[in-house]
């Protein structure tokens, strides 16, 4: 009876998402955060200016923990451009994802920008926060496309000047020109189209300093843990943040279980509470493995150093998939199309790092930004017509090339 109900919560919330796609009348309703925006920010006192003898910026990046490490791949530029002798960098982000940055900003800003966008009260809290301080810049390398939460982040904020992008793309632009002109004062253009993500935030350094900007995948903090993990193992991660980028848990229920019997090595899952419904599924459906159960335990360094003391990763598209290439772990990702070139294909071998082994078909409509024109009950169709067989022929050779590297 659980395994049908996670899967009806999945279709439905799916079904939503569809019709808001598929209706951008719909996803407009956004810009009245604009105008609520705009009220609460008039009863606000601006801050003071600070002289100091270092100008203050802010980087505004309020987005996913996939996003996050793509972004970090290209940080280092950024530093190249504002030294720390003569610039203060600060940076607002989803609460939780502080470590991750604390190497590169002289301070964190953590708030719930997911709250923010279903809580008014929080929501005004927060504007009153982040208008503490005066800044001399502010940047909002996501792109403002869409009205989504960097833009917002960056209208309420108070600064000399205040710096957007644009990318020139197959996506309709749904913030209007007018919302974008009076909130920041300077718009970059990207002309390339379908940019792996890693290389547009270099492009995004590039045209703000004016430098020859590095994109490689981001070198992310290790620790020490004090979760006892088997000396080898393999994770396998069925879950994603949209349902519909999701493989089936049969499948890879399947892929563990074949794994395990070729290796030997236990199974060790991971994740969120919001992971826990599909990963429960896949657990029900595996007999005699051994399996070290984390999910919901870790936090997101915890995470992230699980990810990177594994042997095989095997995972949809998802935070594990960028968090496992950055780690040089040997990676299937079992996908669709939908974002393939901007967050799915890695080639970055020339840089060192092995590129990841990917089970996609190939469709004419790859690169469709999620807006899929196919009928989808479940997943789109360019995840569900994957195989069984295609993916394990993927683990297989990843397997094989690393036991001919011991």
């Amino acid at each position: 009876m659980k395994k049908k109900k996670h899967k009806g919560n999945t279709s439905l919330f799916y079904k939503i998402l569809q019709v808001l796609m598929k209706l951008p009348v719909l996803q407009n309703i956004r810009i009245l955060f604009y105008f609520y925006d705009k009220t609460v920010l008039a009863f606000l006192r601006k801050p003071k200016r600070i002289q100091g003898e270092k100008k203050r910026v802010l980087v505004v990046f309020p987005f996913a923990l996939g996003d996050c490490v793509l972004f970090l791949g290209a940080i280092e530029n950024m530093r190249r451009i504002y030294p720390k002798e003569q610039y203060y960098l600060e940076l607002t982000c989803q609460v939780g994802y502080e470590a991750l940055f604390e190497k590169y900003f002289d301070s964190v800003i953590p708030l719930q920008y997911q709250k923010a966008s279903v809580n008014p009260f929080y929501r005004a809290s927060m504007w009153k926060r982040l208008r503490e301080c005066y800044y001399d810049l502010v940047i909002d390398p996501i792109g403002c496309e869409e009205c989504s939460p960097n833009v917002y982040v960056a209208n309420a904020v108070c600064a000399d000047k205040k710096t957007g992008v644009l990318t020139k793309s197959d996506k309709k632009i749904q913030c209007p020109q007018w919302m974008r002109n009076r909130i920041y004062d300077e718009v970059i253009v990207i002309e390339q189209k379908h940019l792996h993500k890693i290389k547009y935030y270099a492009c995004v350094w590039k045209k703000i300093g004016g430098i020859t900007a590095t994109a490689h995948p981001a070198e992310l903090p290790r620790m020490a843990l004090d979760i006892k993990l088997p000396e080898h193992y393999f994770i396998v991660f069925p879950s994603a943040s949209l349902p519909a980028k999701q493989w089936t848990t049969e499948g890879f229920a399947e892929i563990a279980e074949r794994l395990h019997k070729l290796t030997g090595y236990p199974l060790v899952v991971c994740g969120t509470e919001h992971d826990a419904g599909t990963i429960e599924e896949m657990l029900a459906q595996i007999q005699e493995i051994p399996v070290t159960n984390l999910v919901g335990k870790t936090n997101v360094s915890e995470f992230i150093e699980i990810i990177g003391r594994t042997d095989l990763l095997v995972t949809n598209d998802t935070s594990a998939y960028h968090i496992g290439v950055a780690q040089r772990r040997k990676v299937c990702i079992v996908t669709g199309g939908y974002v393939y070139d901007a967050f799915i294909h890695y080639d970055y071998a020339a840089e060192g790092y092995e590129n990841p082994s990917i089970v996609c078909k190939w469709r004419k409509c790859y690169n469709c930004n999620n807006m899929c024109s196919y009928k989808v009950k479940h997943a789109y169709p360019c995840v569900e017509e994957n195989t069984v067989e295609d993916v394990w022929e993927a683990v297989k050779n990843l397997w094989e090339q690393k036991r001919d590297e011991k």
